[in-house]
């Protein structure tokens, strides 16, 4: 059976971007010279990366999907840096809000509001490698961990959210194989979901509430609008459609654009899956129940899914990352 999906690694992005995402984009400001190679090796990267008749069938599916979306949702503010348009999200409240007490302990009150299990996967939480915001899911030879830092501000506890999705919904992915294009999908749809119904039942409970809760949506909001812009603009590249109008400097927001080709797909793809049904994607990642114990079909019953032959199974050595 052909792989519907290899995710192609830039090596060099990869590393660059797997501490820090701050000192990589000043490495990078300060080192033209390694801004100009990682160009090409993604250029390079891009020129191989396998097209399946299946992949290109999921790929025009979603770019109709992404389109359609982009024109629903408000386009990020943008500002001006070193000659060019940088995507600008409003975050700083987030860190000028301080937790009670730690990340851990906040999603700790949050899933048990959301009758989802806490104790196994806040006891992998662990600093990533290095330091840095790159929180992640990695799997291990006996599961899965959390890397996140924690700031000690509600910025660390919306990673911290994003990545228990990831956590939760690999820990019990339901049948089918457990790497694949729905998996991948499937997971980060979770994370997103978890996300944005974590946080806003965690700002519901602080002074100003309807204040903050709007700027998050708004935050929300601007990260799918990114989602499928970054997506219609690596189908671009890979020939599939014409790019989407304007351009951003994707190096400041998004790291796996630099470091892997074919994961825009799995982003935008997923901000179409959840973005009608978060709460109910969120209730899905209670834990199984009744005959069987596996969860059934992650789609929403009026999301138009994946055809059932697009669960092959595939190899690819990736991490579950972050879309933060």
């Amino acid at each position: 059976m052909p792989e519907l999906l290899v995710l192609t690694r830039i090596q060099s992005g990869w590393d660059l971007f797997q501490t820090s995402y701050v000192e990589a984009a000043r490495t990078l400001r300060r080192n033209p010279g390694q801004l100009a190679d990682l160009w090409a090796a993604r250029r390079r990267a891009v020129g191989v990366h396998p097209l399946s008749d299946d992949l290109r069938e999921l790929y025009g599916a979603q770019i109709e999907r992404s389109r359609t979306a982009m024109a629903r949702l408000a386009p990020p503010l943008l500002q001006s840096y070193a000659d060019r348009s940088v995507p600008l999200i409003e975050h700083s409240w987030l860190r000028a809000i301080a937790l009670r007490s730690s990340a851990v302990e906040a999603a700790r009150v949050v899933l048990k509001e959301l009758s989802l299990p806490d104790e196994e996967a806040l006891a992998t939480v662990t600093s990533p490698p290095g330091g840095g915001p790159a929180g992640r899911t990695a799997k291990t030879a006996t599961g899965f961990r959390i890397l996140a830092t924690d700031d000690g501000t509600t910025s660390s506890l919306a990673v911290l959210l994003h990545e228990l999705g990831h956590f939760l919904y690999e820990a019990d992915p339901g049948p089918g194989p457990t790497e694949g294009i729905v998996h991948y999908v499937e997971s980060e749809a979770a994370a997103l979901a978890l996300g944005r119904v974590g946080f806003d039942r965690y700002l519901a409970a602080l002074p100003d509430a309807g204040e903050r809760r709007r700027l998050w949506a708004s935050y929300c909001h601007t990260e799918a609008w990114l989602n499928h812009f970054y997506f219609l603009t690596e189908a671009a590249e890979l020939g599939l459609c014409e790019p989407p109008p304007g351009t951003l400097d994707m190096l400041y927001l998004r790291d796996t654009y630099s470091s892997t080709v074919g994961y825009q797909f799995v982003y935008a793809a997923a901000s179409s899956l959840m973005a009608d049904h978060p709460e109910q994607l969120v209730a899905q990642l209670a834990p199984a129940s009744g005959p069987g114990g596996a969860r059934g079909p992650f789609t929403p019953p009026d999301y138009p899914g994946f055809d059932p032959a697009h669960r092959r199974h595939h190899r690819t050595g990736e991490e579950t990352t972050s879309t933060w």
